[in-house]
């Protein structure tokens, strides 16, 4: 058995075979030549090879390793599910804090696709930050708000500082702290896990990275540990939560007739600027008595969704241009809405401008 899987594995004969998986090889096994083998197995894609390697690590008695390539496997039928929807000219990042790397995505066959990749430095300490000085890289989903140059050395070519806190950090996670950015530095050398909670990246990296950068618009998404889901999910997700926002905006423009329609959309623990749901609620009766009409336009939504499981489950952040008319305001403002799901129903949150 041993030399049988060895010759599966070294099999480099031209094939004309039109098998394709291992099921279409294994079949009648006992009928074939070794050399009709060699040409079915070399004909395989490279996904079903891998399945052959396992099975002979596992014969081998090489179980971590086997374990170690059914993982690898397994995730690549899946796709990276913290980004949900970009529209094309827009990229997102995400930063996966335990291996300390970047990545930068974009959808291709409406599927997110990771495009480039860097080595980045996170903060000193483990876990997901709490408070000012404590040291650690906060996991979430920003934007980058400018571009900021001729700082200190430290700092390398630049940086692009984030909006955290946000405004979920701050109303609902109780956090603090400010200074979050992703910056350059002009040390080669400089060790893993030795920033203060920015993401840092080598000059270069980051020269090459600002080309994608679209600011207040560009979703980075900072996690522990990336998100990954098939492709019939991720599609199903993210019609949910069009479905979903396409819904709140009819809502809004009918407000003059149904307001209640349009609150029942917000949750009980909502949260804006200026006050929680209660708050919302006077404002918008007090608002909405002098509307006749309302049309909204929405464009360039992005929605990515934050890798932390809190008490409200996973957290989806939709932003947007938003073009709002009426008989009496008008106004063009990058909305942000902070989704989750309630009780098997789509809920906002939370709701800003950038």
């Amino acid at each position: 058995m041993r030399s049988l899987f060895a010759l599966f594995l070294l099999c480099i004969a031209i094939s004309t075979a039109r098998a394709t998986t291992l099921k279409d090889v294994i079949v009648d096994i006992n009928t074939k030549n070794l050399e009709d083998l060699k040409r079915e197995i070399n004909a395989l894609p490279d996904s079903e090879k891998r399945k052959i390697e396992i099975l002979y690590l596992l014969q081998q008695g090489k179980e971590e390793e086997a374990k170690r390539i059914l993982s690898e496997l397994r995730k690549s039928k899946k796709v990276l599910s913290n980004i949900i929807l970009l529209p094309s000219t827009i990229y997102s990042i995400v930063v996966d804090k335990a291996n300390e790397r970047l990545f930068l995505v974009r959808l291709e066959g409406n599927i997110p696709k990771v495009v480039l990749s860097f080595p980045c430095i996170t903060g000193k300490r483990p876990g997901d930050k709490l408070k000012e000085g404590d040291q650690r890289t906060p996991e979430g989903i920003y934007f980058p708000m400018y571009w900021k140059a001729n700082l200190p050395k430290v700092y390398g070519i630049g940086a692009f500082p984030l909006d955290y806190p946000n405004l979920l950090d701050r109303k609902i996670l109780k956090r603090n702290g400010y200074g979050i950015w992703i910056h350059g530095t002009d040390n080669p050398n400089r060790p893993p896990y030795s920033s203060n909670g920015c993401i840092v990246l080598r000059n270069s990296d980051l020269s090459t990275l600002r080309k994608y950068i679209s600011l207040k618009r560009t979703p980075v998404v900072i996690v522990s540990k990336l998100s990954y889901s098939t492709k019939g999910e991720l599609l199903s997700e993210r019609k949910s939560l069009l479905n979903f926002i396409m819904t709140w905006k009819r809502a809004w423009e009918n407000t003059p007739k149904d307001i209640d329609g349009y609150l029942s959309l917000y949750d009980k623990d909502f949260v804006w600027d200026k006050g929680n749901l209660d708050d919302w609620v006077r404002y918008k009766r007090r608002i909405t008595k002098y509307k006749k009409w309302i049309k909204i336009k929405i464009s360039d939504l992005t929605i990515a969704k934050d890798g932390r499981l809190l008490k409200f489950g996973n957290i989806y952040v939709a932003r947007m241009i938003l073009n709002y008319k009426s008989n009496n305001y008008k106004s063009v403002s990058n909305k942000v809405l902070y989704i989750i799901k309630r009780d098997g129903k789509w809920k906002i949150l939370g709701e800003e401008n950038l």
